[in-house]
């Protein structure tokens, strides 16, 4: 038997209501523990939805532009890159300029991509 996507509570909460909705003192733990479960799904789905249209995006945009403002939302792409998080400071000292040379890896080049309403 498969579950429910979203509890019937989790469909009517929106930006707007979800204080009013989750009246702490009337839910049970049952009712805590599904929306956390209805919520941690629906981040996931989220996160693959929006690497997703992310991909999409891009590809629907002149080469030479990084910005995009629709009718709701603006997107801004943004190049960034990511490396490692040790003390390169202190390998060098302890190995050595050219044991640290040979032995780095290269940054990761990726794009972010900011959504502003």
């Amino acid at each position: 038997m498969t579950k429910k996507y979203a509890s019937a509570l989790t469909a009517t909460i929106t930006p707007d209501n979800w204080e009013e909705k989750l009246n702490l003192p009337q839910l049970s733990l049952d009712d805590v523990t599904d929306l956390i479960g209805d919520f941690k799904r629906m981040e996931a789905l989220g996160k693959k939805l929006t690497g997703y249209l992310k991909s999409a995006a891009r590809a629907r945009m002149p080469d030479d532009e990084d910005f995009y403002e629709g009718p709701r939302f603006a997107l801004q792409f943004n190049p960034r890159s990511r490396s490692g998080a040790l003390d390169e400071v202190k390998i060098t000292e302890e190995m050595g300029e050219e044991w640290t040379e040979a032995h780095r890896k290269p940054p990761i080049e990726y794009e972010e991509m900011r959504v502003s309403a």
